[in-house]
């Protein structure tokens, strides 16, 4: 142990002698053992993140379109609809004895370019994520009436809202749109904890509102020609993104058993009224997985490619300083030291590199996940855990240290090699 305490002491003086090529490897050590772990950490939180998105569903259905579309639409609501769901149809799939319960969802709305969910007020009961975690109220609650609204954790937050102030939506997503509800205000009733899903990044409203808002302005303007206004009004939704009256973009389903969402999910994708499909959200996750489970590999394979590099460059420098570093050696030898001392001074040296740089990355990790979740906040209304060791990550710390620790073993030995020459080149004493 005392020796093992003077080889880290004389390693880390050797170092210091050196200090100008040693940082130039530190900062290519560390910059790669970032990359490694950074993609790693972004893996795991893309996988988890869309995992825990939605969770307590069995079935989400909407027009037949592909199963990620659906998905993006009614979960992450990206994306619009090219068809909907007609009330006729709900209540049809409502009266399914395999059905417990169902909330449909209407999107098409805005406002300051979040999205608005019409909605039931189940949907704060039923709705799920991450491990079946319910959503929680940070302050009022759930609307009961046409002219209130709930807000997500990061709409509140982000334009300054609160209970009891008025706000209007607006046609179709935009950051400024010129067709605004003006004439049916709503009022803030609850805002909601933070989730970490894009539930933050959106407004909640009943669907009594959404046909309210819809309806109101047209009817008042075209009383005379109700028929045509109608038809007029229907197209006007339709070209915005939001569903005529009548309609809802997608439904949750949950069910009493496995059996029956299987049961059910082929009962809708045969249903004869409408073209429907219902998908089962974590498989249609998975297959999301899979479409950028390439780009995922690309990542990991150009960050080890990146660190192989940066430990041929710690090898290089160690074995050019070996021509300077002779007299260090011979000075060593002299006092005493025996050639393995020697061997593990250049292998405590590129250990103690790799350590250095390895802490330098982690704090850099954890700071930059600080000011990307500003980012990653307001955007897709998602957070990056400061968690970032996995099994996975920590295996790659393991494999960093072993892949140094072989490849300073030619140094090393090369030291070996010139201790033991400086060693029978002395006269005896």
């Amino acid at each position: 142990m005392r020796q093992l305490s003077a080889l880290i002491k004389v390693a880390y003086q050797s170092l210091r002698h050196r200090m100008g090529g040693v940082l130039l490897t530190l900062s290519s050590v560390a910059l790669s053992v970032f990359v490694l772990l950074a993609v790693e950490h972004i893996r795991h939180e893309a996988r988890s993140g869309f995992a825990s998105s939605v969770s307590g569903v069995d079935l989400i259905v909407g027009a037949r379109t592909g199963e990620i579309n659906l998905l993006l639409l009614s979960v992450f609501r990206i994306g619009n609809a090219t068809a909907n769901v007609s009330w006729e149809t709900l209540e049809e799939i409502k009266a399914q004895p395999q059905v417990t319960w169902i909330v449909p969802i209407s999107l098409g709305d805005s406002h300051r370019n979040f999205r608005v969910v019409g909605t039931t007020s189940e949907f704060f009961d039923r709705y799920k994520y991450g491990r079946k975690q319910s959503l929680t109220f940070g302050y009022g609650e759930h609307f009961d009436a046409e002219t209130e609204v709930v807000l997500g954790a990061q709409v509140a937050a982000e334009l300054g809202y609160g209970l009891g102030d008025s706000l209007v939506l607006s046609h179709g997503m935009a950051d400024t749109s010129f067709d605004h509800h003006d004439d049916t205000p709503l009022e803030i009733v609850g805002i909601l904890d933070v989730t970490g899903t894009p539930v933050d990044n959106a407004l909640f409203v009943s669907l009594e509102a959404i046909e309210s808002i819809h309806s109101d302005g047209d009817h008042e303007e075209h009383a005379d020609h109700e028929e045509h206004a109608d038809h007029e009004e229907h197209s006007d939704h339709e070209d915005h993104g939001h569903p005529p009256i009548g309609k809802v973009t997608a439904l949750l389903l949950g069910l009493g058993d496995p059996i029956s969402t299987l049961q059910m999910q082929r009962w809708i994708n045969e249903y004869a009224g409408e073209a429907l499909l219902a998908i089962l959200p974590g498989v249609a996750l998975a297959q999301l997985w899979e479409l950028i489970g390439n780009v995922e590999g690309v990542l990991r394979g150009i960050s080890v490619i990146v660190f192989v590099s940066s430990i041929f460059g710690l090898n290089a420098m160690l074995m050019a300083s070996m021509r300077e570093r002779r007299r260090e050696i011979e000075i060593l030898r002299s006092i005493g030291a025996p050639s393995l001392f020697i061997f593990g001074l250049l292998i405590i040296e590129s250990l103690l590199i790799v350590t250095l740089g390895a802490f330098i990355a982690i704090g850099g990790l954890l700071f930059s996940i600080g000011l990307v979740n500003q980012v990653l906040a307001s955007e897709l209304g998602g957070l990056l855990s400061s968690q970032i060791f996995y099994s996975s990550s920590l295996t790659a710390l393991a494999l960093i240290y072993l892949f140094a620790l072989l490849l300073s073993l030619v140094p090393a030995f090369q030291a070996y090699t010139v201790s033991r020459t400086s060693a029978g080149s002395r006269p005896p004493v």
